[in-house]
């Protein structure tokens, strides 16, 4: 194994696919250990996650070219300890640079200062926001600021997201293609208005507010009436 190519062992390092295979392989010397590491994109984190701050940079230093991850505290209890917060947040940003895909479901300890670490991700282009409580308008406005190009957004159950000052700025930049909002009591269709010219490029939309529920996928361009 240790003769062969670099190129020929990360072709298959990437054909195992089953997570019990590929941590076994990566066992077998430190040269593939290396290679599986490089050749890992995504990653999914939750409530066993150990919050030292040096654990964390050994966790994601070993992935650098991790594009897409998800931090996910579904079921959480405090018997499970600590959740991430916003210095923890932020040391994951720092040793993500190739980052374009983020999802946070029930992180209750990221609030909009974590949030606003993301201007540091100049290549995010998707961001999936669930259940997160302690975010308000001020960090989704932060985000529309300093990620030129996000594309996808999703907001799930934020209950603390009422202005639309974030979404009006999304719609001049025009980068938003996809804009999916649940459940976020703040946010009513009348301030959809809002995006502007952002509807002209928007290709998916979903609005969904208890019993109201709005979808419009392939459009060249949206209307909403009153």
């Amino acid at each position: 194994m240790e003769d062969l190519p670099e190129a020929l062992l990360a072709e298959i390092i990437k054909r195992v696919t089953k997570r019990s295979d590929l941590n076994s392989l990566s066992l077998v010397s430190k040269r593939l250990f290396a290679i599986q590491a490089e050749q890992k994109g995504s990653i999914r984190v939750g409530c066993g996650l150990c919050l030292a701050t040096e654990a964390l940079v050994s966790l994601f230093s070993r992935f650098p070219n991790l594009w897409k991850v998800e931090i996910d505290y579904a079921g959480w209890t405090p018997s499970h300890g600590d959740q991430l917060d916003n210095h923890d947040f932020f040391v994951i940003i720092s040793c993500c640079p190739s980052l374009t895909d983020l999802t946070l479901s029930f992180c209750s300890q990221i609030d909009d200062t974590g949030l606003g670490y993301l201007c540091y991700s100049e290549k995010l282009t998707s961001l999936r926001l669930n259940s997160a409580t302690e975010i308000t308008s001020s960090g989704l406005l932060s985000v529309a600021v300093g990620c030129k190009s996000l594309s996808s957004l999703h907001l799930i159950n934020c209950e603390k997201v009422g202005s639309t000052e974030w979404l009006e700025y999304l719609g001049l930049n025009g980068s938003l293609e996809e804009l999916v909002l649940r459940n976020c009591n703040g946010i009513s269709l009348y301030d959809l208005i809002m995006l502007g010219p952002g509807w002209m490029k928007l290709r998916k939309f979903e609005f969904r507010m208890g019993g109201l529920w709005d979808v419009h996928e392939g459009y060249d361009h949206m209307e909403i009436d009153g």
